[in-house]
């Protein structure tokens, strides 16, 4: 029982060692301070930030086909998506909006699209005052 007691007591002495060690090689180094409002991130290569719809440079619009893959496989129903016909019978989006306060920026909307007419852009402020505001339409 004793022989217990002190082990416990060196294993808690050991790991408390270690975690002073994290924290004094976190002391020593330099604060990393931005002025936000001027100074603004630069996202990392990944950063999935609000979905947007791709323009094509070729031809000026974009490349969505309707098909509503993304709206079915959005786990919790952020993007809404109503399809219309041209003229040449092809499917456009006639309204396709995203809903910002339920996106939890999965990214999943996006690699199931069979067009790539989805993409994460790096925006990422995105405070505003009313819940309206959360609700964006993804056509130009």
């Amino acid at each position: 029982m004793i022989i217990q007691f002190f082990i416990k007591i060196i294993v808690s002495v050991i790991s408390l060692i270690k975690g002073m060690m994290v924290t004094i090689k976190y002391f020593f180094n330099r604060p990393i301070t931005m002025q936000y409002p001027e100074q603004k991130s630069t996202m990392t290569e990944r950063y999935r930030g609000v979905v947007a719809l791709i323009i094509d440079e070729k031809t000026g619009k974009h490349r969505c086909i309707a098909c509503l893959i993304c709206v079915r496989i959005c786990p919790n129903y952020s993007l809404s998506l109503e399809p219309a016909v041209d003229e040449q019978k092809k499917r456009y989006p006639a309204k396709f909006s995203l809903k910002l306060g339920q996106c939890m920026f999965c990214g999943l909307c996006v690699d199931a699209c069979p067009t790539t007419a989805l993409e994460n852009n790096k925006e990422y402020e995105l405070a505003t005052y009313t819940k309206e505001e959360l609700v964006r339409s993804l056509l130009p």
